[in-house]
């Protein structure tokens, strides 16, 4: 391929006569322009300036070239170029800046009338910037400023920005132009940035135009709405521009919105003075204020007089504390604002000092609370102090609090936290804070862990706070704990309505679903908790529970529950001859206990697959007042012979599945669990030592989501045997009263006297159970009436939430959308859907069989779950004819009941029913095989495309082990996407769901056996007319989030969290069988992803940095492995192409946290200059030109640090950058092209600073140029004989044995040596006074290590054993002692420290000349580009790096 220089001149040796071809990304562009598609600004490749310059049209826009050699072929290009950017009409954003790369002399007049043409009648423009710009004439700019001002009154743009311009009085005039009076210009924003920033002689006349541009906009332009002015600090402005400027917003009445920033002293009083007193302006509704000082009396003077503010932002100002308490009493006053934020981010600043003052004087019992504090602490106690306060109620005027905690926090001084954050739930009702949002840094894990506890502890009896957001950046695991107290909180907290966890751990692991789904259902709960409320209805314990009895066929359970019923009823349950038992058909109900104590039923479900279905869908959806009790036999149930030991695991392991799956989690209640074992009269006396063991392992996997509780004392039972059923009965008694009388919430006691009596009518009256509205409302008027009820009471509500309560605890059956309440729950679970389970089965092989020779048998209807609506009304004709007692139900209503319980449907216009949990897959075994046999496939791919696109989702149970998909799950799923969507689009299979939408062709497949059962497979063949991204997005939208958000709800798997994963497009593309499909987990293969860019980034020297080709730093392919079955060789596929765009951004974003590095690194420079500026007050060091010493082993490339001396602007800068790549970048291709330059960048710079910084640090520990020359290493420390640091206060006494270390010196990052010996030495009167201060030197550049968070980024945690003891005890300065915190900061230890380095070299030289590698497993290297380092093995093979190996 030629590069567009030698295409250039390809074109030039082609013949007169003949037009050249324009280069191919020239016409790669216009084609991308001529498609009239919106763009939110210039792609990359029209930026053209030195950072965002696309090589492919470099040749033909240069930078420095004069306009004169742009001629010919090149200036046809460029034309070329212009004109298609002048005939697209559909950017959002113009910036001048980067069509000219902020040098607006590098186009003609011409050219810039050709280039702007298409923005004069934009319809789209909605901003413009001017920024930075440079000119060789003032008539450039001012023929340009016509043109701008042309736009601005013939476009639709309604922001103009400019920035940091010294312009000219004519540009001004004619930008100003598209302005007049009565012009049509949509502008409604003006952004001035650095406005006065010069008022010198020479230059003042220039900021006079500026701010007369303004005033004149102001007094003309009715239509501006937001003015934001934005100074600087370090100017003086003069007051007579300034008062010209306050004058006219005094007179402007349609301005909305002022901003201003960095407005100081005398110009931000005459400013605010334009708001305040009589003649102030009323039309400004909205301030901003930002990083200004001096303000306080103004701004409160603002408060008192004006009464058209609403909402007021004040971020980072400082006054004294005084001043805020003013403020605070003139906010209190003040009855207009309706939202006041207080925003502090600078630790230790006099703002950070008067949060607390604003907040405690603008408190109010007669005013709701307006104030938003916003703050980053300087200290955990200080923090938590506000919180308390707020919390406690004691400040009243706070509606929203953030809080970020620090990166260091004291620990020797925290209080218990029981004086500051309430444990006391009744203090918190008097809280008025409504958003509570905590954002802990990702170093202080210990800090999270003090706060969490209390703070939930204080939400539980919280009535005010109904947003919470939580901010973990950085953490790692998966936070288990702390989920199950959260939701905790939300089994009795109702006011919570809202909690963003998109910035935790949460977010990634699939629980965030789970958090979503019980707050919603916390929503329905507080509605009838309300009403509870309003009827002032006599609270009281809770006493209901149920006991759930699970196991395989034949396990004995139905025998257990007859023997306890009848320890329970005191007498025989059927007289003996009659008590053969018939299995158990779906779940059957009944109660143990309903009494005043408690009122305990007892479930117990069939053993059988069959009836899974159904007990999903009638499974309670909160482990709350459960308990569970599994019952195993160890005989076979058809042969009964002896079960191996695997089977007893599978069974129970199956079972605590099922449990873990279908219910959610509700703090530390954990669903319990118990384990029994039948038969005992037929088993001997060893038979089963395995099983304890077995338990066990399983209560430990099991630990996070069930509390397994092994009763060895009544392990094996006879279920018939009264005498060994009484103990088991008593255990379960105790374990229910334990669980309601320490968890027990306040429910009406009128809900257990209706509960009770409701029991009681059942066992007099056998009739049908099914009641209308107003037969439960006759039955409930007699306990009513024993009730006085506030007049305002709605009777309706009031039973219609007795209702949802009473369902709630499984005591009736409401189904939505049914006409009828169920207040017999073993009428529907055992005798209606249990019996037509059962029947489905039988009744399909008998038809088969009786019709097998008149009619051929649709084997493929079956499998797909549908019956014809003749075989369905057989059916249910059938199953009323063997229930007499049903005649009066009908086939209506029990349609209804199926179909409302999401069990089937009938399609529309069809004569069929789609009921796949009624019917089996296969008639019988020998079809199954055949089938399999067959092959049968029903899902193909309708595509007539050339080049098709396949993308493939895989959304699967976060831990395969202890989760899966229950049997109700898919066919729910399928039913609630049926009712969702346009049935046209819908097409319903037992094992999946074809969708037709937006032009997608999509497969959701689920099958419930051994190998898929964890995962829902997404399958998609895109549109031919879409982008594989736009494909995606769609997907994950409308597919994808519904599935999750269906799974985490009660109708799905609420104990179940999903997680992504990505599967291989070949086998969406061939439609592979689901169990063989590959597929990995996104965050694996982000991370894998992460790691080969850290990878590259580690292994490039800096001199090559700008060397790196286009697109290598992302390009990692992902290895699939083979699949034999299918004969399918192993293959590779690229990361880019299996992760859409936000994901791939996202791996950018994280990758080893990079961005915190470097300004952890730029922070830490201004800290050591000080520092440095403390100890060597002789010399001049500042922060912005500092005095690097030379290193010869420092690469000559970071010569340019000392002119990099990172400032914080620069460091925004890139960051600004990077974060802004979603607004530039389109595609995965942009992502490709514009990523790896910035990821580049960044890289640069980073090793730039990191040099800076070490050079610092050498200069701290005295490490001169003499000992450079000398080549003495330079990271050396001390630790005992067995590895162990020594601390700066140890005493070293004569005698004692020390080792002696050298650390790598890489410029990628020093760090210990694994494995390496180091040098024995024992301490005599000569070495005991050098040998400390050698602790002393590797303590300085640890502390400082530390300050950069270079223990992070370099893994000095992992490489250094005490690690953590080291820097909780020394590095540490808050804790530091004050010996050890003079030795680190003071440098006047400066002889004895040379002594040091003199001492070290004088040992190493002539001993180990020749054993360094040997001693240390280090290497002396030469860098390519002059200097040298000591450096261990790994680091020496890294990159090209160094040049040769000096050691010997």
């Amino acid at each position: 391929m030629l590069s567009p220089a030698a295409e250039l001149a390809t074109r030039g040796m082609d013949t007169a006569d003949e037009e050249p071809e324009l280069p191919s990304a020239v016409q790669d562009l216009i084609r991308r322009l001529e498609g009239q598609r919106t763009f939110g600004r210039f792609p990359p490749i029209l930026l053209v300036q030195n950072t965002y310059i696309g090589p492919e049209l470099e040749d033909f826009f240069p930078a420095d070239a004069p306009l004169s050699t742009n001629t010919g072929w090149r200036s046809k290009v460029r034309l070329r170029v212009l004109e298609a950017i002048g005939s697209c009409n559909s950017f959002e954003i113009l910036e001048i800046e980067y069509i000219c790369g902020r040098n607006i002399s590098r186009l003609t007049a011409r050219e810039w009338e050709i280039v702007l043409r298409g923005f004069r009648s934009s319809s789209v423009l909605r901003k413009m910037s001017i920024d930075n710009l440079r000119w060789s004439s003032e008539a450039d700019l001012e023929s340009l400023g016509v043109q701008l001002g042309i736009i601005l009154n013939t476009s639709s743009v309604t922001h103009l920005r400019i920035y940091d311009c010294t312009l000219t009085e004519r540009f001004f005039l004619n930008l100003a132009s598209g302005l007049p009076e009565n012009s049509h210009s949509k502008l409604k924003s003006l952004e001035v940035h650095t406005w006065a920033f010069r008022t010198t002689l020479e230059d003042g006349a220039n900021e006079v135009n500026a701010v007369k541009f303004i005033v004149e906009v102001l007094n003309g332009h009715h239509q501006l709405e937001t003015l934001i002015l934005v100074s600087s600090k370090s100017n003086h402005v003069d007051d007579l521009v300034v008062r010209l400027l306050s004058q006219a917003l005094k007179q402007n009445s349609c301005l909305k919105e002022l901003v201003l920033q960095e407005v100081e002293g005398g110009s931000a009083a005459l400013l605010l003075n334009a708001l305040a007193g009589d003649d102030g302006n009323r039309s400004i509704e909205r301030l901003q204020l930002v990083y200004m000082s001096g303000i306080g009396k103004c701004l409160a003077e603002v408060f008192i007089s004006n009464r058209s503010l609403r909402v007021v932002t004040l971020h980072g100002i400082f006054m004294p504390v005084e001043e805020w308490r003013l403020l605070g009493e003139a906010i209190r006053d003040n009855a207009t604002a309706t939202t006041v934020t207080v925003r502090v981010d600078a630790p230790g600043t006099p703002g950070n000092w008067g949060r607390e003052e604003v907040a405690r004087a603008a408190s109010s019992d007669k005013k709701d609370p307006v104030l938003h504090l916003e703050v980053i602490s300087e200290d955990e106690m200080s923090a938590l102090n506000l919180l308390g306060s707020v919390l406690r109620g004691e400040i009243k005027s706070v509606k929203s609090l953030t809080l970020f905690f620090p990166f260091y926090i004291s620990g020797g001084n925290l209080r218990s936290m029981e004086d500051i954050i309430p444990m006391n739930g009744i203090i918190g009702e008097t809280s008025v804070l409504s958003r509570l949002h905590l954002h802990f840094n990702y170093r202080r894990e210990d800090s999270l862990e003090r706060v969490w506890k209390q703070l939930l502890l204080c939400l539980r009896g919280n009535t005010s706070v109904t947003s919470l957001c939580l901010s973990l950046d950085g953490f790692k695991g998966d936070f288990k704990k702390q989920f199950r107290e959260l939701m905790s909180v939300l089994q009795v907290n109702l006011t919570l309505r809202e909690i963003d966890v998109s910035r935790t751990p949460w977010a990634r692991n699939g629980t965030a679903a789970l958090i979503e789904a019980a707050l919603k259902q916390n929503q329905e709960r507080a509605v009838y908790m309300s009403v509870f409320t309003e009827a002032k209805l006599p609270l009281g314990d809770a006493k209901a529970g149920r006991l759930f009895l699970c196991g395989s066929p034949r396990a004995g359970k139905t025998q257990l529950r007859r023997t306890l019923m009848k320890i329970i009823r005191d007498k025989t349950w059927f007289s003996e001859s009659l008590e053969k038992l018939s299995r158990t058909k779906g779940i059957e109900v009944d109660f143990l206990q309903n009494d005043d104590k408690m009122q305990i039923s007892i479930w117990d479900l069939a053993g059988q697959w069959i009836f899974r279905t159904l007990q999903a869908v009638l499974f309670p959806q909160t482990n709350y007042f459960c308990v569970f009790l599994f019952v195993y036999s160890p005989f076979c149930e058809e042969t009964s012979s002896p079960k191996p030991p695997s089977s007893f695991r599978t069974e129970l392991e199956g079972w605590l599945t099922f449990i873990s799956s279908s219910t959610k989690v509700m703090g530390h209640n954990l669903p319990q669990v118990l384990v029994v074992i039948s038969h005992k009269d037929k088993m001997g006396s060893n038979s089963l030592d395995w099983v304890p063991s077995i338990v066990e392992d399983l209560k430990i996997r099991f630990a996070n989501y069930v509390d397994l509780r092994p009763l060895y004392d009544f392990l094996y039972v006879n279920a018939r045997k009264r005498n060994q059923v009484i103990p088991l009965k008593n255990h379960i008694f105790e374990m229910f009263k334990t669980l309601l009388s320490e968890n027990s919430p306040r429910v009406p006691q009128l809900c257990f006297q209706l509960s009770s009596r409701l029991l009681s009518n059942i066992k007099k009256n056998k009739t049908c159970p099914l009641w209308s509205l107003n037969d439960f409302s006759t039955f409930c008027d007699s306990s009513l009436k024993q009730l006085i009820l506030p007049s305002s009471v709605d009777h309706l509500r009031l039973l219609t939430s007795l209702l949802s309560y009473l369902n709630d605890v499984g005591s009736i059956i409401c189904i939505p959308n049914l006409d009828h309440i169920i207040v017999d729950p073993n009428w529907l679970t055992n005798s209606v859907l249990g019996e037509l389970i059962a029947m489905g089965q039988h009744f399909q092989a008998r038809e088969s069989k009786a019709y097998e020779n008149t009619m051929p048998y649709n084997s493929y209807a079956r499998k797909d779950g549908f019956m014809s609506e003749g075989d369905f009304a057989l059916l249910i004709k059938t199953f009323l004819q063997k229930h007499p007692s049903l005649q009066d139900v009908g086939r209506e209503v029990l349609e209804k009941i199926i179909f409302n319980l999401d069990l089937g449907f009938k399609l529309e216009d069809s004569f069929e029913y789609f009921i796949p949990s009624f019917i089996p897959e296969y008639a019988s075994m020998k079809d199954k095989k055949q089938q399999e046999a067959a092959g049968v496939v029903s899902m193909s791919w309708d595509s007539k495309v050339a080049n098709p696109k396949f993308f493939g989702m895989r959304i699967q149970c976060e831990d395969g082990k202890t989760m899966s998909l229950s049997a109700a799950f898919f066919p729910h799923f399928q039913v609630f996407m049926r009712r969702k969507l346009k049935s046209g689009t819908v097409r319903l299979s037992r094992h999946y769901l074809q969708l037709l939408l937006d032009g997608h062709q999509i497969y959701v497949e689920h099958h419930q056996n051994e190998k898929c059962q964890n995962y829902v497979d997404v399958l998609m063949l895109c549109s031919e007319h879409k982008s594989k991204e736009e494909a995606i997005k769609y997907v994950l939208k409308h597919i994808v989030q519904e599935l999750i958000s269906f799974c985490a709800s009660p109708k799905g798997c609420p104990g179940v969290a999903l997680v992504l994963g990505v599967i291989q497009t070949v086998c969406v593309e061939k439609l592979i069988p689901s169990h063989l499909r590959g597929a990995i987990l996104i965050e694996e293969l982000k991370s894998e992803f992460c790691t080969s860019i850290n990878d590259k980034l580690g292994d490039i020297p800096l001199d090559r940095l700008q060397l790196v080709k286009e697109e290598e730093l992302l390009n990692y392919e992902h290895t699939w492995p083979s699949i034999p079955a299918l004969h399918l060789n192993a293959t590779f596929e690229q990361a880019t192409n299996l992760l859409w765009e936000s994901e791939v951004e996202a791996v950018v974003n994280e990758i080893p946290q990079k961005h915190k590095q470097l300004e952890s690194l730029q922070q830490s420079i201004i800290s050591l200059n000080e520092d440095l500026a403390q100890s060597q007050p002789e010399c001049e060091i500042t922060i912005s030109n500092s005095s690097l010493l030379h290193r010869e082993d420092c690469n000559p490339d970071s010569a340019s640090c000392s002119n990099q001396a990172s400032t914080s602007s620069d460091t925004q800068l890139i960051l600004s950058e990077i974060h802004s790549v979603h607004e530039t970048v389109r595609s995965v291709k942009s992502i490709v092209q514009g990523l790896d330059v910035k990821l580049i960048s960044l890289q640069k710079q980073l090793q730039s600073t990191f040099s800076d910084f070490m050079s610092k640090v050498d200069r701290m520990i005295k490490y001169s140029e003499s000992h450079q020359k000398n080549k003495t290493p330079k990271r050396p420390y001390v630790t005992n004989d067995v590895g162990l640091f020594y601390k700066m206060s140890a005493l070293l006494h004569v005698g004692t044995v020390v080792r002696l270390h050298l650390m790598c010196e890489s410029v990628t990052g020093f760090h210990p040596v694994k494995g390496q010996e180091g040098l024995m030495l024992r301490l005599n009167k000569e070495n005991s006074r050098w040998i400390p201060r050698v602790i002393e030197i590797s303590y300085k550049v640890l502390y400082y290590a530390v300050k950069a968070g270079l223990d992070v980024t370099l893994g000095l945690g992992e490489a250094i054993p005490d690690w953590d003891d080291l820097k909780t005890d020394i590095v540490k300065l808050d804790n530091i002692s004050e010996n050890d915190r003079w030795a680190i900061q003071n440098n006047g230890h400066s002889v004895q420290l040379n002594e040091a380095w003199l001492r070290i070299q004088q040992i190493l030289e002539p001993q180990l000349k020749y054993r360094y590698s040997e001693i240390f497993k280090l290497y002396k290297v030469k860098y390519k580009n002059g200097g040298h380092a000591w450096v261990c093995e790994e680091c020496m093979g890294k990159g090209g790096l160094f040049e040769v190996n000096l050691t010997c």
